[in-house]
């Protein structure tokens, strides 16, 4: 069953990501990437793959499964897809389009890394999202092994704060019983400079993701 809910899970990213306009960019280049969401999805990919790689080349398959499993569902549908809500909905033409060809590829990439454990579901993905009026030219098990080596170190540690921050809100939400509707403030004691910041420029998406209502700075007495 959790198998099946996976499967699930994949499926609908796919077909999200379909309706937001993702199509693959056969010219697309890592390295000319600005947004930092952007950058950090791709940075933990090249992470997700080595792990995949190495797992698999050492034989510990469950391992390999494992990296694959928490990177999709966990990394990918779980925080990624929701990041870039507001950048499909919004007004700005250059990430919009950045962010299609980032989320076209990562997929592409993932039924890569799925497709030693999940074959047929992997195949089947990748023939129907080749794009509008788009075709492969083989099967993805002839399709060349993901090689990353991408790595955005700063932007990769700046999201993954705000993952971590927003992750721990809801457990303390989940422990407070608090209803899922209600809407609090934020009270941050003794932030140093780079944690201020990082509020500022995540505000939107700490208020949206963690049902906060304002974000206030107090010092320790």
């Amino acid at each position: 069953e959790g198998y099946r809910n996976f499967v699930t899970k994949l499926w609908n990213a796919a077909r999200f990501a379909q309706m937001n306009g993702a199509v693959l960019d056969p010219a697309f280049d890592p390295a000319a990437v600005a947004l930092p969401v952007n950058r950090w999805i791709l940075t933990e990919l090249a992470r997700a793959s080595r792990e995949v790689t190495e797992g698999i080349t050492a034989y510990r398959f469950n391992d390999a499964a494992a990296a694959a499993y928490r990177f999709v569902w966990n990394t990918f549908c779980d925080w990624y897809l929701e990041l870039l809500k507001p950048v499909f909905m919004g007004d700005d033409a250059a990430a919009k389009a950045e962010s299609q060809a980032v989320t076209a590829f990562v997929l592409d990439e993932v039924y890569k890394l799925l497709h030693p454990f999940m074959p047929f579901m992997t195949e089947e993905l990748w023939a129907h999202t080749a794009g509008e009026n788009g075709e492969r030219t083989g099967l993805l098990c002839h399709a060349a092994w993901p090689e990353p080596e991408f790595e955005d170190a700063e932007a990769a540690a700046d999201i993954n704060w705000l993952v971590e921050l927003v992750s721990g809100i809801r457990s303390v939400r989940s422990e407070m019983n608090v209803p899922p509707a209600a809407i609090a403030p934020l009270v941050v004691l003794g932030a140093d400079s780079s944690t201020a910041d990082r509020l500022v420029r995540h505000e939107a998406a700490i208020q949206r993701l963690a049902r906060v209502a304002t974000i206030a700075h107090a010092t320790m007495a």
